[in-house]
């Protein structure tokens, strides 16, 4: 009974290792309820030893060691459950093996989270932004079209454009698609470490490996930002 209770070292071993390491570490199943036990084991002695001020000014010591390291845990474990969502809902299959079972349901619900808030603010902008883009360009490149047609109709009419002028009526064609391009959210980045393949904002599949320089959609480059795995190189301009 005695060798089960949790010490104050123990949680200060856990807590170290939890800051080290770059992913969630593996916690004994009874970790939490030892904690709480420690937790109150503490307080008990505060409790009993109010009329011993060197055993209670010890007591108020732990329980403040207690409590910051039960925090520095807490806050390590939470940022590390929240990059395990992000790659979840990217499509990038992530080991969750080592959430504890007393995290799955916060796990769970912090994917709904990312996945409703995709829905609503950004998936749902970009698709209108893009057939809008798409629309506006249907109807342009008929009218080139027609401007060209009419020109030749009334040949003797309409004074031709000179031979120096006509690059320009090219260039306009060649630059309307790219303008397109430009407006559909990418962003170039530098790939830090190989990555799994994960499906992107366009509905494309990328597979990225270390020192890979790629245009990916803004929102995939930012997740993958915030997780270390990407430096973004330009910024989109909106």
């Amino acid at each position: 009974m005695t060798a089960n209770l949790m010490t104050l070292r123990d949680l200060r071993v856990q807590t170290f290792k939890e800051r080290r390491e770059g992913r969630l570490t593996k916690l004994p199943s009874s970790f939490y309820n030892r904690m709480k036990k420690l937790e109150n084991q503490i307080r008990q002695v505060i409790e009993d030893t109010k009329n011993d001020p060197s055993r209670f000014e010890k007591a108020n010591a732990d329980i403040r060691k207690f409590m910051d390291m039960k925090l520095e845990l807490h806050k390590h474990r939470e940022r590390k459950l929240t990059d395990l969502a992000r790659e979840k809902i990217n499509g990038q299959n992530p080991n969750t093996e080592n959430a504890h079972n007393s995290e799955n349901e916060y796990l769970v619900a912090l994917c709904g989270v990312i996945e409703e808030h995709r829905k609503k603010t950004l998936l749902s902008k970009d698709i209108t932004y893009i057939e809008g883009a798409i629309e506006e360009t249907e109807i342009k490149e008929p009218e080139i079209e027609e401007a060209n047609i009419k020109e030749n109709k009334n040949e003797k009419l309409v004074t031709k454009t000179p031979e120096t002028e006509k690059p320009d009526l090219e260039k306009s064609k060649i630059e309307e698609p790219e303008q397109v391009i430009d407006k559909e959210e990418y962003v170039k980045v530098e790939v830090l470490e190989d990555l799994p393949t994960f499906t992107g904002m366009d509905a494309n599949n990328y597979t990225l490996k270390n020192d890979d320089i790629a245009d990916i959609p803004i929102y995939n480059a930012k997740m993958l930002s915030d997780a270390g795995k990407v430096k973004i190189i330009k910024e989109v301009k909106t």
